[in-house]
């Protein structure tokens, strides 16, 4: 794996760390209503939807961590690579997928499919 698609996908590991404490901890915080379009009332109906999707969040985001970790310090790095490239083409789905049932999300939709993207094509490019 060449280390732009490397740099990509440690960025894109960090981002949905982030994301998912954030949905973890943080859901039901005045702040975030906003990013979250969430209305003050409905803070406890969506609690265990937002908890499950920063632990899925978090997992992908560590799941590209190990991946990463294997391509550079284990003796299978083509397994590490294949770990990398799955968690990011479930992202790009996934971003696919957040803009195709809520359209008001079309930028937190970008945001989570635009680098697990570009991973995918720079990895593709530049074997």
């Amino acid at each position: 794996m060449n280390l732009l698609s490397q740099i990509l996908a440690g960025s894109t590991g960090l981002a949905l760390i982030s994301v998912g404490i954030l949905e973890i901890f943080f859901h039901g915080d005045q702040r975030f209503y906003r990013f979250f379009l969430i209305r003050p009332e409905d803070v406890r109906a969506v609690r265990m939807w937002a908890m499950n999707v920063g632990a899925y969040n978090v997992t992908f985001g560590l799941g590209i961590a190990v991946g990463l970790w294997l391509v550079n310090f284990s003796g299978n790095p083509a397994g590490g690579s294949a770990i990398v490239l799955f968690c990011c083409v479930c992202h790009v789905f996934l971003g696919f997928w957040l803009w195709v049932t809520e359209k008001r999300l079309l930028v937190s939709a970008i945001g989570q499919a635009f680098f697990p993207g570009l991973v995918i094509v720079f990895y593709i490019l530049l074997r």
